[in-house]
């Protein structure tokens, strides 16, 4: 009795997950919107932008001033003097070192291009985990569609398991179509089995990104994957010219290091002190006291390193910029390649091998149910049918994978603002 309770609560417990799971739809673009306000990584990013962009106001900002008591005695250290001796007095002292002018608000143009450094970073990190989220939802689609056709793949066998059976029950077959149609099925069955598992890895690796236990449910995509892909190249290499996040990222870098540099030359320049004091003399006249003075470069040797410095990083941004533009151009070249490719290859899958494919397999059915071809013969054409559905998943997934990614290089992802 207690066995059957147990397996009673096992089976509320499991049969409502799995009926959600299978029945529930989860459509891309309402995971990209979870994602975009809940993946970690995404979150991490966005503080640091917010962190720089707090600091840029803190970098121009003026020095704090000094404040002080000063008290100045005449005679032995423990005999009080002030009001009785001239030269003595106690008071207040206030200092203010102001920076040659032009260097705080060179500083602020520096931190200010770091900030947007960590916007483009933010930007790429969006990109970057959307990408991942498609590649991993587009997997996800393939273990669904490649389990359908397998089943449907599955039932067709099983069909040519009846009809060897039916022959050679008449006498008109042998055994061994028999007993080969059932080790067709069986195979069939652990495909299936090996796409189940694929889904599994997938749907954790979605729940991952989403900030989700990876063992949560997750419904099955309801998307219809795109199957061409009309941009030109030269489109492509314009957006990301002027929108890649890797690409603006290098050139923010190279500003910040021309402001640095810029700073670095102003250091021969002398900053100022401005000081100013009010003292009491007790029953003799109160003094007030003001003062100018500039601070000397004299240790100039070391300004002039850091001047060499501040150059040699400037000529390492730059050329880590064109070496990102360069990269980029040809990884767009390369996706872009890539994706044309696909879109020829499932026209051609559409138009010509597919139909082709399931024509064959008719003929080769209708043949075989009166003995004009062999079980070997229709074993192929049904192999042959299932193989280009299989390369036809693939190769859809494959494009789509692929215009993610040029969405990625290109920092054109229209859903990024989207948030």
């Amino acid at each position: 009795m207690r066995t059957k309770m147990i397996f009673l609560m096992i089976l509320l417990i499991v049969i409502p997950a799995l009926a959600w799971s299978e029945d529930g739809v989860v459509m891309l673009r309402d995971l990209e919107q979870e994602a975009l306000t809940k993946n970690p990584e995404i979150l991490m990013a966005e503080k640091k932008t917010e962190s720089a962009e707090k600091k840029t106001s803190l970098a121009s900002a003026m020095p704090d001033p000094m404040i002080g008591y000063m008290v100045q005695n005449v005679g032995a250290p423990l005999k009080w003097s002030v009001g009785t001796q001239e030269m003595s007095m106690q008071g207040i002292q206030f200092s203010q070192e102001i920076p040659f002018p032009g260097k705080l608000s060179t500083m602020g143009l520096a931190a200010r291009k770091q900030a947007e450094r960590e916007q483009e970073n933010y930007r790429e990190t969006r990109l970057r985990v959307l990408n991942s989220l498609r590649t991993a939802y587009y997997d996800y689609y393939l273990s669904y569609r490649s389990s359908e056709i397998l089943e449907q793949n599955k039932e067709i066998m099983k069909n040519f398991q009846r009809i060897a059976e039916t022959r050679y029950a008449t006498g008109q077959g042998i055994q061994q179509d028999v007993l080969r149609a059932q080790l067709e099925v069986s195979m069939l069955l652990e495909k299936i089995a090996i796409q189940e598992q694929k889904k599994e890895s997938q749907r954790a690796a979605i729940n991952s990104l989403l900030g989700r236990d990876p063992l949560a449910p997750l419904g099955r995509p309801a998307d219809t994957l795109i199957t061409s892909f009309p941009a030109t190249l030269d489109e492509l290499t314009g957006m990301a010219l002027a929108h890649s996040p890797v690409i603006r990222e290098k050139h923010d870098m190279v500003e910040q290091n021309e402001y640095d540099l810029s700073l670095s030359k102003r250091q021969y320049l002398p900053d100022m002190v401005v000081s100013a004091g009010w003292f009491t003399r007790g029953e003799l006249a109160d003094v007030w006291q003001a003062s100018v003075m500039f601070k000397v470069p004299l240790y100039f040797w070391n300004k002039t390193t850091a001047v060499k410095a501040a150059s040699a990083d400037l000529g390492s941004a730059r050329e880590d910029y064109e070496a990102a533009r360069l990269m980029t151009l040809s990884r767009m070249k390369d996706l872009y390649t890539a994706a044309k490719t696909s879109e020829s290859l499932l026209k051609l899958y559409d138009t010509g091998i597919l139909p082709q494919a399931r024509l064959a397999l008719q003929s080769a059915t209708s043949s075989y149910q009166v003995g004009k071809v062999d079980f070997l013969s229709l074993l192929e054409s049904q192999t042959v049918l299932l193989k280009y559905q299989l390369s036809y998943e693939e190769e859809l997934v494959n494009l789509n994978k692929t215009v993610s990614m040029i969405h990625q290089a290109a920092g054109g992802e229209i859903k990024e603002d989207q948030k």
